[in-house]
């Protein structure tokens, strides 16, 4: 399930193509505060790597401009991978009333203890009758079966290991990018927003120097608007 949610392919970014074909490329809104400044700047430039893409290129390391739109593709597949990891745990534990490792409450000497594993069971032994472990022991079984079943069926851990897979691959691309040296204000431009979609992803922190950076971006972006 998850597979057929989420190619395996990373996607080219394409709203930079049709734009130039049009004579047009995104252009900054009126306003660009929290809510709207990670997007915006992906939008806006999209179209000026993928026009930049065309130059010459110099033997050497791959460009900025070229690793953008690679590390965007797959940031973005990352975040669709984790909202279908989220939906299906969702589902997973609705099914199954709870994760197989719970809580499971045995009454010892009138009192409720509760236990997660065979071996906290284990150390009841001497508290319980042999009858009230093998209750338990059933029980934790039956809980266990059931999540591998219904995880097995969702499609569950495989979308947790496709999104840390794509986790990984972003975070390599995206440390890669920023390490390696821009040639133009665009790539400028692009590795700030990599870096702060990395590391402030919801634009959250407010201790020195994350406005500040925050502020950056959006001077870049109207310094190479009006370029």
């Amino acid at each position: 399930m998850a597979d057929s949610e989420i190619s395996r392919t990373l996607p080219a970014i394409t709203r930079g193509k049709e734009n130039s074909q049009n004579g047009a490329t995104e252009r900054l809104p009126r306003g660009i505060d929290r809510r709207n400044l990670l997007p915006v700047a992906a939008r806006w430039l999209s179209p000026r790597i993928d026009e930049a893409r065309v130059l010459p290129r110099e033997s050497g390391p791959t460009p900025v401009r070229e690793m953008w739109p690679r590390w965007y593709a797959c940031h973005q597949q990352r975040l669709r991978a984790t909202r279908l990891k989220k939906r299906l745990e969702t589902e997973l534990l609705k099914a199954t009333g709870g994760i197989p490792m719970d809580e499971l409450p045995i009454l010892v000497t009138d009192r409720l203890t509760s236990v997660r594993s065979f071996a906290d069971i284990d150390r009841l032994a001497d508290k319980l009758n042999s009858e009230q472990l093998s209750e338990a022991r059933a029980e934790l079984r039956r809980r266990r079966k059931q999540w591998r079943e219904t995880d097995q069926r969702l499609g569950y851990s495989d979308a947790v290991a496709r999104e840390q897979e794509l986790a990984h691959q972003a975070g390599i691309a995206g440390r890669v990018m920023r390490i390696t040296a821009p040639s133009s204000l665009i790539e400028v431009t692009a590795k700030l927003h990599c870096l702060i979609v990395m590391c402030d992803p919801g634009l959250e922190l407010d201790l020195t120097p994350w406005p500040e950076l925050r502020r950056l971006l959006k001077d870049l972006m109207r310094i190479g608007e009006r370029g």
